[in-house]
Formats: C-alpha cells, structure tokens, sequence
C-alpha cells in the first residue's frame, strides 16, 4: 500500500472499525484504479493529434483548390464580359 492509503486508513480507522476501515479504503483504491484507466495515455494524445493535424491538412487543401476554382472562375467569367464589351 502507498503511503497516501495507510493515511487514509488511520484516518478511517480512527472513526470506524478495522475491518470497516480496510473495505472503505480497498473500495477507494479501487474507483481511483478503475478512474486511471479511463484516462488517455500519452499514446492515446498522440493519436489524437495526428488525427487532427490530418484534418487541418486535408480542410487546408480543400480550401486552397476550392478558392483556386473561384479565381479561374472569375477570372474566366471577366474575361468574357470584356470580350462581350469589346464587340
């Protein structure tokens, strides 16, 4: 046991018996393992942000061919208005 857990068990023990003592505190280490496991690893971040730099890359270079599309759009839509102007 960690020094953290015999505190908590002289606290307890103080206040309940043994026997009680020992159950709360087995029933606390318990929930704070179960809670560990539920949390992301370093790993688990990592994955994430890769996902997200993944993302970001592919929005970027959707955004760029799309506002590439508009320009020759425009670009194409002006120069036949001045060639229509020019007649």
């Amino acid at each position: 046991m960690s020094v953290e857990v015999m505190e908590l068990f002289d606290i307890f023990s103080k206040t309940f018996s043994k026997e009680d003592a020992r159950t709360a505190v087995k029933d606390i280490e318990t929930l704070i393992s179960d809670h560990k496991q539920e949390l992301a690893t370093k790993g688990d971040i990592k994955e994430i942000e890769l996902k997200i730099e993944q993302a970001k890359s592919s929005t970027i270079k959707w955004v760029v061919g799309w506002v590439a599309g508009l320009l020759i759009a425009y670009t194409a839509a002006m120069f036949t208005l001045f060639m229509l102007f020019k007649k």
